[in-house]
């Protein structure tokens, strides 16, 4: 197993780490070491010891989201989960875990013992209660730590999507399938996943344990959606995924407002303030979220002339079109692709919950 040295990517872990760990319940050494592997995977070892591949590293869309990751793998050490789930697996080798654990707490773990742990199901998957109390003490440490923890709900929803990714082969370890078209990917995955019922043998466990990783993973979404909802915090998740980003592109002859890359509005010739183009620039960030439906994209009379408004404030009106841009309708069809463009990528993620 590869170990990774990044000064930058260092600097970020220990930043991060830095603020986590005083909300931690247990003083252990909370420590995060990067490994090379394209698949994104983290796991934490008895002692606070955590890995993290370069491919979760890759897979991260902001700080919030490593912040989830990190809490999430620090908690596990903290409420001795790995011991537990070890305890509840008969095919761990008690001896074995006893070496691990005591290697992390001197801080001296073999690469192969790394290794051969990363792919055991211990590491993989907890059981369901250890993973959902885990996601619970999480969401509070983001909060406390200044980071927005709709980022675990962000970093769970995408995951689920890469767990489909994965087929499982010898029960146990991971053969990671990836490449330019994830959504054919997927649904080839969930064809495998889906045999007729006569040819399907209640102990495969090629077919039981991706199928349960799945069922799983929806049903730390929906506690996670509960604890939003029990708690009255408004779910904007543009703000962790880095998406849906206005941005004034200046130019000599040419000014442009685009979404992304999605071009929404532009103003030709050198004449005209660009401070029109900034305020339409701040009311997009504020009031187009990925969770906004498509009837909220409307175009409307206000006050005798048309506008186009954004869940209810007027994002133009059609006297202050520029020049160089089309009518209205056009600018809506353009806001409207830029947001079905971000969702694409969360495809399983019902927005409207």
């Amino acid at each position: 197993m590869q170990r990774v040295t990044d000064p930058a990517a260092e600097k970020k872990l220990s930043e991060v780490t830095a603020k986590i760990k005083p909300h931690m319940g247990r003083e252990l050494k909370y420590e995060v070491r990067m490994i090379k592997r394209d698949d994104p995977h983290a796991f934490s070892l008895p002692g606070g010891l955590t890995y993290i591949t370069t491919g979760m590293l890759d897979f991260l869309r902001s700080d919030h989201e490593l912040s989830a990751v990190l809490a999430r793998e620090f908690t596990h050490s903290d409420l001795s989960h790995w011991l537990i789930q070890s305890s509840r697996n008969e095919k761990i080798d008690f001896k074995k875990m006893a070496e691990v654990a005591a290697a992390t707490q001197s801080g001296k773990v073999a690469g192969n013992m790394v290794r051969t742990y990363l792919n055991r199901a211990v590491i993989n998957f907890y059981d369901i209660d250890l993973e959902k109390e885990t996601d619970l003490r999480a969401l509070e440490i983001m909060q406390k730590a200044g980071y927005n923890n709709v980022g675990l709900l962000t970093y769970i929803e995408r995951m689920r999507i890469e767990r489909l990714k994965q087929l499982y082969v010898r029960g146990i370890d991971i053969r990671y399938k990836s490449g330019f078209k994830p959504l054919e990917t997927v649904l080839d995955t969930m064809k495998f996943l889906r045999p007729k019922d006569d040819d399907r043998k209640p102990t495969d466990p090629v077919q039981t344990d991706m199928i349960q990783a799945n069922t799983d993973m929806e049903e730390r979404v929906s506690a996670v959606l509960a604890y939003f909802k029990e708690n009255n915090i408004e779910i904007k998740r543009k703000y962790v995924l880095n998406v849906l980003i206005p941005n004034v592109k200046e130019g000599s002859d040419e000014s442009i407002l685009t979404l992304d890359e999605t071009v929404i509005m532009r103003r030709t010739g050198p004449d005209g303030s660009p401070v029109s183009f900034e305020v339409y620039k701040e009311r997009l960030n504020r009031d187009l979220q990925l969770e906004t439906p498509q009837y909220d994209i409307q175009i409307q009379n206000v006050n005798g002339t048309a506008a186009l408004l954004l869940s209810g404030r007027p994002l133009i009106y059609e006297k202050d079109i520029p020049d160089g841009s089309d009518g209205l309708s056009h600018i809506r069809e353009k806001i409207v692709k830029a947001l079905t463009d971000a969702r694409r990528e969360n495809f399983l993620t019902d927005y409207y919950e």
